[in-house]
């Protein structure tokens, strides 16, 4: 919503006695947004100036803007330059929705300029000479160039607006006109504020919904594999009694299963490259992998349904969540994995002081196990020396370089099979054995890590270590990655 020419000037004259009052403060309060301490004949008067766009406008204040953690960049010169100047005139420039705030200071005159003029608006300080001395905002202006040092070119002229007067004078107060504009922008800002808090919030936990549906969906795949692991079983009992019969090379066995009904013929397809014996150990090793992790894909199945409908009931609550109740509902979302990342702090673009990003990345196995994954040498220092505990298990592709990993283990407890396989497979992943169908990684205890001071970043040294020939599973890789948590950078 933009002022009209015709609600500017009302709003200009109702504050043309502020002319005479000092400048006893300047504060910014977003790019583009700064308020002005006036004492003078009427008092001690807050006067807001906004060139942001569709929300800018001039108005006194009854209400400051909240202050930031930290000043904005441009608020030090605008205070140098107007602190202690005095207000001598408020004037609109015709057709091209600007105010000019004239000052008179030791140091020579000086015009605050609030451009108004739709998606253009901007503040700026102007000089006796015509020249522009700083300004709040980034010119979004393409047909004029406004630096500090060039001559200000006022925008482009533009038609006065007409239509039904929109702010009636408030009763009971000085500056009637300032008090409907502040109260009817105040309204937009809420709702502009709790439109943008929303859709801060909608799209992670979207994106978190969608993890917890394929986790469920590969979950499902899994707990589908368990009649297939009974399969393997019974074909090692019916290899056990007859592997001295069978040739080596041999692709396929004949045996004799004994059922109810008699004696019947079975046809086992076996591997020529193996022995007969190696062929039994692959089905038995195959069964009890599948059938160990059956309770384990059994019990993570609920964990992600409950998790899936936490999820939907959050998202279903924040289609008409106030703003006061948004806090809450992202303190939720952070707590169930479908958190928006944290709003950078105006003011603080580009420094050190922002929070730091995890030296990791984060994965969680079939069986519900967070996997950490560091992100380069000097993080993967970090994740062995500070954050793993000694009883979790560490991996690394062995000879080549890449991440460290870390599977957490609850005290005392050993990782299931499909754990330590998906953990494997992201050591690989995330190494120099990328691509490569049959890499070795190595395994052990975190306590049995150490770091070896003047070593190079990611450099350690390690023992008790057991090694694991992998043979690479893309669709493991591929579900592990797409339920990262948190969103790979």
């Amino acid at each position: 919503m933009s002022l009209r020419e015709s609600e500017i000037r009302q709003l200009v004259a109702e504050l043309a006695p502020l002319a005479g009052s000092r400048v006893d403060g300047v504060r910014g309060h977003a790019e583009r947004v700064l308020t002005l301490d006036l004492r003078g004949p009427g008092g001690e008067i807050t006067l807001l100036l906004s060139g942001e766009p569709d929300l800018a406008r001039i108005h006194v204040a009854t209400r400051r803007p909240a202050p930031l953690a930290d000043p904005l960049p441009f608020q030090a010169p605008w205070r140098r330059e107007l602190l202690g100047a005095r207000l001598t005139a408020l004037e609109v420039t015709t057709g091209d929705r600007v105010v000019m705030l004239r000052f008179d200071r030791a140091a020579g005159p000086i015009s605050l300029v609030v451009e108004m003029a739709g998606r253009e608006g901007n503040l700026l300080l102007v000089d006796d000479a015509g020249r522009i001395r700083a300004l709040t905002g980034r010119n979004l202006s393409p047909q004029r160039d406004l630096r500090p040092g060039q001559p200000w070119v006022p925008p482009e002229s533009r038609e006065g607006e007409g239509g039904p007067a929109r702010f009636p004078p408030a009763t009971g107060t000085a500056f009637p006109i300032s008090a409907t504009v502040e109260a009817a922008y105040r309204t937009l800002e809420e709702e502009r504020a709790l439109a943008a808090a929303r859709r801060r919030l909608r799209e992670p936990l979207r994106a978190a919904v969608a993890r917890s549906r394929r986790a469920l969906t590969r979950l499902a795949d899994e707990a589908a594999r368990v009649p297939a692991a009974e399969a393997d079983r019974r074909a090692a009992d019916l290899l056990k009694p007859v592997l001295h019969e069978v040739p080596r090379g041999a692709r396929e066995v004949t045996v004799t299963e004994w059922t109810e009904d008699g004696p019947r013929p079975v046809a086992i397809a076996i591997d020529p490259a193996l022995t007969p014996r190696a062929n039994m150990e692959r089905f038995y090793r195959r069964y009890r992998r599948i059938a160990e992790s059956a309770a384990r894909v059994e019990a993570r199945t609920v964990e992600v349904r409950a998790l899936l409908t936490a999820l939907e009931a959050l998202r279903a609550e924040l289609d008409d969540a106030p703003l006061a109740a948004l806090a809450r509902l992202e303190r939720e979302a952070r707590r169930l994995g479908g958190g928006p990342r944290p709003q950078p702090v105006p003011g603080r673009k580009g420094r050190r002081d922002r929070e730091p990003a995890l030296p990791y990345r984060s994965f969680r196995s079939l069986a519900g196990l967070p996997i950490l994954v560091g992100r380069g040498a000097a993080e993967n220092d970090q994740l062995t020396v500070r954050v793993a505990k000694g009883n979790d298990l560490w991996l690394h592709a062995r000879g080549r370089t890449g991440a460290h990993v870390v599977l957490r283990l609850p005290k005392g407890g050993a990782p299931d099979t499909e754990s330590l396989l998906d953990a494997a497979h992201l050591a690989a992943h995330f190494s120099d054995a990328r691509g490569e169908a049959a890499p070795e990684v190595v395994y052990t205890r975190a306590r049995h890590v150490r770091k070896v001071k003047g070593t190079a970043p990611g450099a350690v040294t390690y023992s008790q270590e057991k090694g694991m020939a992998l043979r690479v599973e893309p669709s493991r890789v591929e579900r592990l990655l797409q339920e990262e948590e948190g969103g790979g950078t």
